[in-house]
């Protein structure tokens, strides 16, 4: 609707290019009239200034109409891109895992750009060659309506064809579009993932993978081509075969008497000039189906849900009490709880660390947090207010997490560590980067914090990686801190570091630690051992170690040892 006085604009300018066609074939019969039967000598000049002036406004409505409903085009898909990008930064987490990478790039860089381009150019054949023929076919009915009708027979046949083939079409560009999608998918495992095939020797099997899917998209567009191509001639063939009955009557009527050469060369160039927009009719045909498809797969991503803000209340000056009030987690499509009636209080300050084998529900419970899932039962209380009544801005607000999976942005090194504190001073950030142990790593830089660290910081190394994301956790100085894995990927002599800083910084913190490395939670308050999403035991350190059950075989496993052999 912005751009709706251009595009009525360009509009006009299509119509005129359409209309103005119709004049050529007008113009052509009077002059040739007045030629050969009024023998008027001004008709040397006005012939080719005539043909010169239409020809004129025709390529000038022409560019004009193209040119505006080209630019209204770029805007929209602009608008459109912000819009895609928009929703599914606020898509929940189950959205997520349903839209693979690779489709969502498919949908930014060829369905996006495929929707509003064969929209301009498809609008722009519409317009402009429907009003060309509607212009001709009324020169045609004005000059002989016998002749027209004649013409017309051929309208039935080109319609089933086109329908036949519109429906060929949908179907055929509905796979192509998923099949285009997996190659963007796999292109970027494999490119993620180099380091890993380069040692696993893995190249012939990933080149089968690749040339299994890249064949499976030739294929498609091979079939799109025979539908689309096989259109066209039979278009054509159908109308020169309409042309040639209705030419052959015309030079009955003309030997007659019944028409005029004037109105002979009028109703031929008519039909001559009639095949171009017929011909581009018939094949905007493909791309009507490759717009109606993309925009379908466009919409369809911009009408899924948002993840859904409940919350009324404000969650200020938050203490860190958190409740678990019998939660159960369970994920779509699955079968079992990923949590199962899980009850814990947690004082301001207190320091939980989650222990216990791969799939035991750690990461799960301490994601049910920020709710970035929400529990199938039970609830969660922080300092007595139910999570799903806190908005979702305030509630993450007050809460920092440090994941296993680290995450960069291809900046510098001061605005990965500053991201989401964008009022964070130069000393604050100092401070982060000194508790984070970063401060010797950075001074040998020559560009210090402005350092690129790359895409998805690939220019560093995985415990440099995990500093940055522990000292942006730091800087946000949240009362809530989730640790997830966080020191996974460091030294020891960086742990140590790391261990002091964050011991520094739990002190009146509420903090959540999912650990494998169990020397990582020597001072947490409560240790809670979970297995396939259940408690089996929670205490002290030293309670644990004297049940001697599941956090004491995990010790034992990790074979760390001290005098009396058992602890860790």
């Amino acid at each position: 609707m912005p751009y709706k006085w251009t595009i009525v604009l360009a509009f006009i300018f299509t119509m005129a290019a359409g209309a103005s066609s119709s004049l050529i074939a007008s113009l052509l019969g009077k002059l040739m009239d007045i030629g050969f039967y009024n023998q008027a000598a001004w008709i040397i000049i006005a012939a080719p200034v005539g043909l010169i002036l239409i020809s004129f406004l025709h390529g000038g409505s022409m560019f004009l109409s193209a040119y505006l409903l080209r630019r209204v085009s770029q805007n929209v898909l602009m608008k459109l891109r912000e819009e895609i990008f928009h929703k599914f930064l606020r898509w929940p987490a189950a959205t997520y895992q349903a839209n693979p990478t690779g489709l969502i790039s498919s949908k930014f860089v060829f369905e996006a750009n495929v929707a509003l381009t064969r929209a301009a150019k498809t609008t722009l054949i519409l317009v402009r060659d429907s009003c060309q023929v509607v212009f001709l076919t009324g020169v045609l009915i004005w000059h002989d309506w016998i002749l027209a009708l004649v013409t017309f027979v051929i309208a039935p046949m080109v319609y089933m064809l086109l329908r036949y083939i519109s429906n060929k079409m949908r179907s055929v560009m509905s796979s192509c579009q998923t099949s285009l999608a997996g190659v963007l998918v796999q292109v970027k495992e494999v490119y993620e993932s180099h380091r890993l095939v380069k040692i696993s020797n893995t190249y012939d099997f990933e080149n089968r993978r690749f040339g299994k899917i890249n064949d499976d998209v030739r294929k498609m567009m091979v079939d799109m081509t025979k539908v689309t191509s096989v259109g066209v001639p039979l278009t054509q063939f159908i109308c020169m075969t309409g042309v040639a009955v209705v030419l052959t009557f015309a030079l009955y009527q003309t030997r007659a008497g019944h028409l005029t050469m004037g109105d002979f060369v009028t109703f031929l160039a008519a039909q001559l000039l009639l095949m171009p927009p017929l011909k581009n009719l018939t094949s905007v045909n493909s791309g009507l189906v490759m717009m109606t498809v993309a925009a379908e797969s466009i919409f369809k991503t911009i009408d899924e849900k948002e993840e859904e803000d409940t919350g009324t209340e404000t969650l200020e000056n938050c203490r860190g009490e958190v409740v678990f009030d019998h939660v159960s987690l369970r994920y779509p499509k699955t079968d079992r709880d990923a949590v199962k009636d899980f009850h814990l209080t947690v004082k301001p300050g207190d320091c939980i660390a989650l222990v216990g084998f791969s799939g035991s529900g750690k990461s799960s419970l301490v994601n049910l947090l920020p709710r970035f899932w929400t529990p199938t039962a039970g609830r969660i209380l922080i300092d007595g207010k139910d999570i799903r009544t806190i908005t979702l801005e305030s509630l993450r607000r007050n809460i920092a997490i440090v994941s296993q999976e680290v995450v960069l942005f291809d900046d510098t090194i001061r605005n990965n560590i500053a991201y989401g504190t964008p009022d964070a001073t130069d000393e604050d950030i100092a401070r982060a980067v000194e508790a984070a142990a970063l401060t010797d790593f950075i001074a040998s830089l020559p560009q210090g914090l402005e350092t690129p660290v790359g895409e998805a910081g690939n220019r560093l190394s995985g415990g440099q990686k995990q500093r940055i994301s522990i000292a942006r956790a730091l800087l946000k100085n949240a009362p809530i801190l989730i640790l997830d894995e966080a020191t996974s990927a460091l030294d020891s002599e960086s742990e140590a570091h790391i261990k002091d800083a964050l011991a520094y910084l739990m002190k009146g913190r509420t903090t959540f630690i999912v650990a494998h490395r169990l020397s990582t939670i020597e001072n947490a308050t409560l240790i809670v051992a979970m297995s396939e999403g259940v408690v089996e035991e929670m205490g002290t350190r030293a309670e644990l170690l004297a049940k001697d059950g599941l956090y004491a075989n995990l010790c034992r496993l990790q074979t760390l040892h001290t005098e009396e052999g058992k602890s860790c």
